[in-house]
Order: structure tokens, then C-alpha cells, then sequence
């Protein structure tokens, strides 16, 4: 059995499924599994006490490199400017595998220490960007890898809310990794900057190139609602990623010459509730990097994307 520290018992540390029947929380997640001991801490105490009466788990009363060192998997659900002290010390403590979540840093020298840090270490971090993890998205990606043999991705449209950093970044790296390739940003036109929910990290529209694809970012400033999805373009398909990604529809069109024929939905590729009990499966993954040594973490890659979050953002 390994021994799992969640630091921070907020929103995606333990609240957001407190009292529903879903497992979206670090805690719930560890909780329910039988390969891992629970242990939280919070610098609340109220809630800490509170959070370990619900799930019977240890609280640590503080956090250093001789505490973590006891733990194998430290889970860091904290506010973004207290990241990179806690993968700092989690790293030096040689914790087998931290779980962070996104993004890891606004400030690129913090992101450049962390990297030397990681990588003269030995832990694997994994950033949980959750939709990587889930099965419909792995199996998505093999979709769009047949797709892409024989069809060009020429046009994303994304929309999002609430930081281009904090939440866009979902969309870029969920990109990423269905289509398995790296996304550098050119011919940039930004507009509609608001700091709306941030106050690093405003909620922005933007146009750009992806090599030859077109992308098109709508970030929703000033609305009351959550709402995230995206959409990409082939030459005759089109895959829809909706409310959040909980839903995934595909459409194809008919190859006729003479004129354009219209998208009709392939019901055999329509995946639902796509991101029930999300936690579970990343839980699943940080199971497989503790116990398979030739697993690997998502680390550099998400450094290398927040990274140029922040460069799209400031240049």
C-alpha cells in the first residue's frame, strides 16, 4: 500500500464532491482506493478536521522535506503562487510521485528552477490536466491518430472562461495530447483582455496559426456559468468536445464533387459522461507511475506549455 498526501483541502483537494456521489477530489479518490493510505493537511484547520472525519484519515499537522519524505505520492491541490515551494520541497524530500495541479507556476523563473530541480531528482510529477487520463480521450486519441493519416486538422475553435492560463491551458493541452503533437502559436492576434477572475492571468481572446491549422480562441469574460469546449476541423470530420468534455460527438460529410454536403453525427463515436468520476482515473495513472518505473509523467511537457501560456499572454 502506498501512502498519499493531499496538501490542500479546497475546491480540487476534497470540496467539489463532498456531497455528491461523484469522485472528483484528490481526497475522495485516494479514499476509495484500497492501493493507497490517506493522510491531508490544511493550513484550515476546521476544514482539515472536518475533511478527515468524512473520508477517517490522518491530519498533518505541518509540512517539511522530513514529513513529505515519509510519503509516496504528495498530492498539492493549493492556491498557483504556493506550487512551486511545495513541488521544491517535495522534490528535495525525494517523494516518489507529485501530483500538481495546473497550472504549476505564472512566473517563468519559477518554472525554470523547478525544471533543473525535477530533473537532477528522481520524482515524477504529474500535472493534472484531468482529460489525458480519462478513457474516452484515450481512446479518442487513437481515433484522430487514424483521422490525421488521411485528413488535415485545418481549423480549432475553442471557448473558455476564467484565465487563459488557468483554464484555456485545459483545452491546449488536451490538443496536444490527442493529436500528439506540440502547439506553437504564430501570426498572434489578441483582444477582449479582461481580468475578470485573476488578477495574473486575465481571460483572453485571441486568432493564430498552427503550422497550417487555424485556431480561434473565444475566452467568455463576465459570464456567471462554466463553460468549456472546443471543436476540431478535418477535411470532412469535425469532433465537438462539449460541456467540458463530459460529451464527444464526431460528424463526417459525404465526399461529393459539384458541390458541399453537410455534417451528419456518427452515432457509433458518440461517448457521454466522458468525465464521471474523473479523479478515479488519475489516481489510476499516478498508481501505474509508482509502480511501473518505465511509466512517464506529463511534467516537462506541462512546463513547456505553461510556459508559453505565460509568452502568448505577455508578448
Amino acid at each position: 500500500m502506498y501512502k498519499a498526501l493531499v496538501i490542500g483541502c479546497g475546491n480540487i483537494g476534497a470540496l467539489y464532491d463532498l456531497n455528491n456521489d461523484q469522485v472528483q477530489t484528490h481526497t475522495k479518490a485516494f479514499h476509495f482506493d484500497p492501493k493507497f493510505s490517506l493522510s491531508i493537511f490544511d493550513i484550515n484547520k476546521i476544514v482539515a478536521e472536518k475533511i478527515a472525519y468524512k473520508y477517517h484519515c490522518e491530519v498533518v499537522k505541518d509540512i517539511d522535506e522530513k514529513k513529505l519524505n515519509s510519503f509516496d505520492c504528495v498530492s498539492i491541490c493549493t492556491p498557483t503562487n504556493t506550487h512551486y515551494s511545495f513541488l521544491k520541497q517535495s522534490i528535495c524530500a525525494g517523494v516518489q510521485l507529485i501530483i500538481c495541479e495546473k497550472p504549476v507556476s505564472d512566473k517563468i523563473n519559477e518554472l525554470n528552477d523547478v525544471k533543473t530541480i525535477y530533473t537532477k531528482g528522481k520524482s515524477k510529477i504529474l500535472i493534472n490536466y484531468i482529460r489525458r487520463f480519462q478513457p474516452a480521450f484515450i481512446e479518442l486519441k487513437k481515433t484522430i491518430s487514424t483521422l490525421l493519416k488521411n485528413e488535415a486538422l485545418t481549423n480549432i475553435n475553442i471557448r473558455y472562461h476564467r484565465g487563459f492560463i488557468n483554464n484555456c491551458s485545459h483545452a491546449f493541452d488536451t490538443i496536444e495530447f490527442l493529436t500528439g503533437s506540440e502547439i506553437c502559436l504564430t501570426e498572434i492576434k489578441k483582444h477582449n483582455i479582461i481580468f475578470d477572475h485573476f488578477d495574473n492571468d486575465p481571460t483572453m481572446s485571441l486568432q493564430a496559426k498552427w503550422k497550417d491549422t487555424n485556431i480561434n480562441v473565444t475566452g467568455l469574460s463576465n459570464v456567471c456559468f462554466s463553460h468549456f469546449e472546443f471543436e476540431l476541423y478535418f477535411e470532412y470530420y469535425k469532433i465537438h468536445i462539449k460541456d467540458s468534455g463530459q460529451n464527444i460527438v464526431i460528424y463526417k460529410a459525404k465526399k461529393a464533387e459539384g458541390f458541399l454536403q453537410p455534417l451528419n453525427i456518427l452515432d457509433q463515436y458518440t461517448r457521454e459522461q466522458c468525465l464521471n468520476n474523473y479523479m478515479k482515473h488519475v489516481i489510476d495513472k499516478a498508481y501505474q507511475l509508482l509502480s511501473n518505473k518505465k511509466q512517464e509523467d506529463n511534467f516537462l511537457q506541462s512546463i513547456s506549455l505553461n510556459k508559453k501560456m505565460i509568452n502568448y499572454l505577455k508578448n
